[in-house]
């Protein structure tokens, strides 16, 4: 068999094969054979027809076609075995000739990822602030949760109380409100009654049955504008609203704190917690950016493709827990499928290079995983599955499991690294061994000096990043 290959771009070769003559001659008869146990051949009863016979009927180009479909799969793996190749994905059959046979096929090739300069990448760190005010703001909100609706018993409706009315309203003779329980919030103005309706109220204890006339404004944006309305009520009821003073009695009721002023550190902790966060998803894809710029990253075609159909399938996971089918989100968006798919093209490139750029880094910066991590991280994930445990569970404990989550936290270390570097607090990497020194164990070859900044990133017992695929 001759087999020869062609670079192509895009991390992509063409690989042509060329079954011998004699293995050819051989599948094409067994072909025929095939072709009359399948088909009645004029003049021979089924299966008894020669080669001849066949080839006249249907022609050598049928044959070869069905050797193709016999003996292709068989041809591509024994040609992979034979020139050593490690594709990423199968092969697509591009072209094929016949008489001779001759199948030319494209490989899509591991990626190439050249990082550059990437040390060389520095971005200050946004400033992390947190004003009193939010604090405060955050303060009255937990102190509006602990408020109460306290009856009131004895005493009259002040502003802000809350009365259960039997209100009765006509306009002109005509019956516009009756209500057996109609709830009102005494406030100075009120834009669902005329002016003063609140003011008949206030000062009025439970139990007061009340008559009287309004007019509506002229400006009165409904068809009562300039109108007389007559209100018949009664009070059956008024809560007054009770807000607990913000004081050291306080902080017990909302969590775990002795003092008002504990309180107020946690709630400044949780902010700056929340917005350090926020801060650092966009420095991190500030400093991807940058690394980006600086990288030559080639890759064939087919990783972009799953690319996009991961995020295009996460898309129409969207849309299916609001309710909202593909079919129908297209329809009324008035686009196609394709261009449905095109609109996440550039988002699904630029994944698809921040995952190389992530993938690539362990090895050059020699980032390891320790097994207490994957421990850590298994528990984690199982405590996050709920009634789904059981078969997460096995899953983690799998070896494909334990590889996904070793690449998970090598991509998380990868990312911090990345922003270690670009702030300027990253490790030097150690000076490469001197030509003809002796090798030194495999485990602190890999491992760079550590920092006060950068001790999670490696430990004991690390799994190198070069010996984890993904």
């Amino acid at each position: 068999m001759k087999i020869s290959t062609e670079q192509l771009p895009n991390c992509q070769l063409a690989l042509v094969i060329e079954p011998d003559e004699q293995q050819v001659q051989e599948a094409l008869r067994q072909a025929a054979a095939k072709v009359s146990k399948q088909y009645t051949i004029p003049g021979f009863r089924r299966g008894k027809a020669p080669f001849a016979a066949v080839v006249r009927a249907y022609g050598k180009q049928v044959l070869y076609e069905q050797v193709v479909d016999d003996m292709g799969d068989k041809l591509y793996q024994q040609a992979l075995e034979e020139t050593g190749l490690e594709p990423i994905a199968p092969g697509t059959l591009e072209d094929v000739s016949f008489d001779p046979l001759r199948l030319r096929l494209v490989l899509p090739m591991p990626p190439k990822v050249d990082l550059g300069q990437y040390r060389e990448v520095r971005l200050p760190r946004p400033a992390v602030e947190v004003g009193d005010e939010e604090v405060q703001a955050q303060l009255e909100n937990l102190q509006e949760r602990q408020s109460e609706w306290t009856p009131v018993e004895d005493g009259p409706a002040q502003t802000g109380d809350l009365l259960t009315l039997k209100l009765k309203s006509t306009v002109d003779g005509e019956v516009v409100l009756d209500e057996e329980e109609f709830e009102l919030t005494l406030e100075p103005d009120n834009e669902d009654f005329p002016p003063g309706f609140d003011s008949q109220f206030a000062g009025q204890p439970t139990g007061t049955a009340l008559s009287f006339t309004l007019t509506y404004p002229e400006d009165w944006p409904s068809d009562r504008a300039g109108r007389e309305a007559t209100f018949d009520a009664e009070i059956l009821s008024i809560h007054s609203h009770i807000v607990p003073p913000l004081d050291d009695d306080f902080a017990p009721l909302v969590g775990d704190y002795g003092t008002l002023d504990e309180l107020r550190q946690a709630i400044r902790e949780g902010i700056e917690a929340d917005r350090q966060a926020e801060a650092n998803a966009t420095y991190a894809n500030q400093v991807m950016e940058a690394v980006l710029e600086g990288a030559t990253i080639e890759y064939p075609p087919v990783m972009l493709e799953d690319s996009l159909k991961h995020i295009v399938d996460e898309q129409i996971r969207h849309l299916g827990r609001m309710g909202l089918p593909l079919s129908d989100y297209l329809r009324i968006t008035r686009q196609s499928e394709a261009q449905y798919r095109q609109r996440f093209l550039a988002q699904a490139e630029m994944r698809l290079r921040g995952d190389l750029v992530l993938g690539h880094l362990p090895e050059l910066e020699g980032l390891q995983v320790t097994p207490e991590e994957i421990a850590e991280a298994t528990e984690s994930l199982l405590a996050s599955t709920g009634s789904s445990g059981e078969g997460v569970a096995s899953f983690l404990a799998s070896p494909s499991g334990q590889a996904t989550i070793v690449i998970d936290i090598l991509r998380r270390k990868a990312m911090n690294r990345l922003m270690a570097i670009a702030d300027g607090t990253a490790p030097e990497l150690p000076e490469p061994a001197p030509a003809g020194a002796e090798d030194e164990p495999a485990q602190a070859a890999a491992e760079p000096e550590q920092s006060a900044a950068t001790e999670a990133e490696t430990g004991p017992e690390a799994i190198p990043a070069g010996q984890v695929s993904g």
